[in-house]
């Protein structure tokens, strides 16, 4: 049997269909793979597929004011579901029956900076007839027994007289990928621990915290997602030095940054890939800055190694989706760390402790540098590295979400990066990435975009302000045709009776012409297919009087290939473990 998300969602689908429900409009993502399996392997229901919610949200109304019949409109988590706003408006006004299906995150991941994490109750407001949070999937007959009275109701509710909109939330815990198991092994309770905040900086509420650091014996500091300004980079590196922790920082917590030379760990994704390495490595004090790690294996990592964990947050937000933290405390992250650093007097960590962490990742990083340059067929980390050798110092780069914020982070050639790096890492969507970037651009630096082929073409219509608003920047899009990043999810690897369904619900292809797009906006259009030409296509992009668009084409198959070596080339590095 599969596991419990997969039951639910095949119950309720089932009772979708047996109310009469015939069309299905759906979007990608991950945290509605369940979902999605369940929708194209029901063979009463017709599945459409759509890169854009807005779209699909109109397709579906479409369908449904022409068969006079609710049609299920299904999406992932977070700002995905906020897209179906305007078809939800026109179909409540104009009495259409919709049925919303929106994944979401487990309530435990709320309210505590999760990504693509935002408040989906009552998202629609009066626009809807009935909202229903299902609550997460539970074992038994009488959670099915749940799920599908609240399928039924929902067709009943959408059809009317006169038809109108429902939305069923549908909160699911991972595993997310189809496969069998003991559902309960996972669904065990786990203990909470204490969180002590503290609300002014400095003061006695520290005392806990530098307490608690001062007899770390393996210290480690990680920088998430965080706008830093200038100063927060010397403020971690004294409290670095003082807790003799190295750190690892990632590229859009803006720390990357010569004040921090000498304890940033490089290669930190090939390094956490080792299980060897992650096995021996384990930190037993963790403080954060910034929002929780990007990449799910750092995030795995970090919850899993059982240290305790001290989150500085900016935010004023519960910003601990693992509900791991131990201590929070909340204030700007220079000043608290000026304020540690103060308070803390010698320190008792391992010695070459943080030594270890920085020759690993240089022997790391070298190694992927390396395995760059043996592969002959673009991928995403020439691309990366192509960047590290044009764009300027003073430039700014605006970094997409999916597979494109992960490769900045994974094949950057040198510790530094340029003068800021920025990403909508709010609910973590794909929405509005070219009219972010343009609208950062009036601040007037250079600005680099970069972004896969899906997150451009979601907002190619942005390009219209470059050329209305006299403002430029310098678009780079691997186009890998569709969302890459599904490869490296557990979806990809889903197994026989899955495999069929992949390309159509979750990379969806879109056959596109970038270049005829880019130039009916007015912009700018360079197409590389060889590793040479992207680092001067780049070069002359950032020169031109007008915004520019460079594709880079990418195969898919490949790319996942070339990266398999290059983590492998960095695991060998280090004799498959560490020194």
């Amino acid at each position: 049997m599969p596991n419990r998300n997969y039951r639910a969602m095949s119950a309720l689908v089932d009772a979708l269909a047996r109310a009469g429900v015939r069309h299905v409009c759906l979007s990608p993502g991950n945290r509605s793979a369940p979902l999605a399996f369940a929708l194209a392997q029901h063979p009463d229901l017709e599945v459409w597929t759509h890169v854009d919610e807005r779209s699909a949200g109109f397709f579906g109304l479409g369908i449904a004011r022409a068969t006079a019949a609710p049609v299920a409109v299904a999406c992932t988590s977070g700002s995905a579901a906020a897209n179906l706003l305007p078809a939800v408006v026109e179909a409540h006004y104009a009495g259409v029956g919709l049925i919303l299906l929106t994944a979401d995150r487990p309530p435990e991941l709320r309210e505590r900076a999760a990504g693509q994490t935002i408040d989906q109750l009552g998202l629609y407001g009066s626009h809807v007839r009935w909202a229903f949070d299902l609550g997460v999937p539970e074992d038994g007959a009488g959670g099915l027994r749940h799920v599908r009275a609240a399928g039924t109701r929902a067709v009943v509710e959408a059809t009317g007289p006169p038809g109108d909109v429902v939305h069923l939330n549908l909160p699911m815990r991972d595993p997310l990928d189809p496969v069998p198991g003991d559902a309960g092994a996972w669904a065990s309770d786990v203990a909470t621990a204490s969180v002590r905040i503290a609300r002014s900086v400095p003061g006695a509420e520290l005392a806990p915290v530098v307490e608690r650091l001062a007899r770390s014996r393996r210290p480690l500091v990680y920088a998430g997602p965080l706008d830093a300004p200038r100063d927060a980079a010397r403020a971690v590196r004294r409290l670095a030095d003082g807790l003799g922790a190295p750190v690892l920082a990632e590229p859009i917590s803006n720390l990357r940054s010569a004040a921090l030379e000498g304890c940033l760990v490089g290669g930190l994704e090939a390094l956490l890939r080792d299980p060897e390495f992650a096995a021996e490595m384990r930190p037993d004090v963790v403080l954060r800055v910034g929002l929780p790690p990007t990449t799910r294996t750092a995030a795995t990592w970090l919850d899993e190694c059982g240290a305790e964990l001290v989150v500085v947050d900016e935010t004023a937000r519960w910003s601990d989706p693992d509900c791991r933290a131990t201590e929070l405390v909340r204030g700007p992250t220079a000043a608290v760390c000026e304020a540690l650093a103060a308070e803390l007097s010698g320190n008792a960590a391992e010695v070459a402790w943080a030594e270890r962490w920085t020759a690993a990742g240089r022997a790391a990083r070298d190694a992927l540098h390396a395995s760059i340059e043996r592969e002959s067929e673009p991928f995403e980390g020439h691309v990366v590295r192509a960047l590290g050798e044009v764009v300027p110092d003073d430039a700014w780069i605006h970094v997409g979400n999916s597979l494109a914020v992960r490769a900045l982070d994974w094949f950057w050639p040198r510790d530094a990066l340029p003068a800021r790096v920025l990403a909508n890492r709010g609910a973590n969507g794909i929405d509005g990435f070219v009219s972010t970037v343009l609208g950062e651009s009036v601040a007037g630096p250079p600005v680099v975009g970069l972004c896969g082929d899906l997150s451009f073409f979601h907002d190619a219509g942005g390009l219209v302000a470059g050329s209305r608003l006299g403002v430029r920047a310098c678009f780079v899009v691997v186009n890998n045709g569709g969302g890459g990043i599904f490869d490296f999810l557990p979806a990809a690897r889903a197994g026989e009776g899955y495999t069929e369904h992949f390309e159509k619900i979750f990379t969806t292809p879109l056959g596109l012409d970038l270049g005829a797009v880019a130039t009916a906006y007015g912009a700018r259009h360079t197409r590389v297919d060889r590793v040479s030409g992207i680092a001067p296509a780049v070069e002359e992009g950032l020169c031109a009087r007008q915004t520019s668009v460079v594709e880079v084409v990418v195969d898919r198959s490949r790319s996942v290939a070339a990266h398999e070596r290059a983590w492998a080339a960095a695991r060998e590095s280090r004799g498959g473990g560490p020194r």
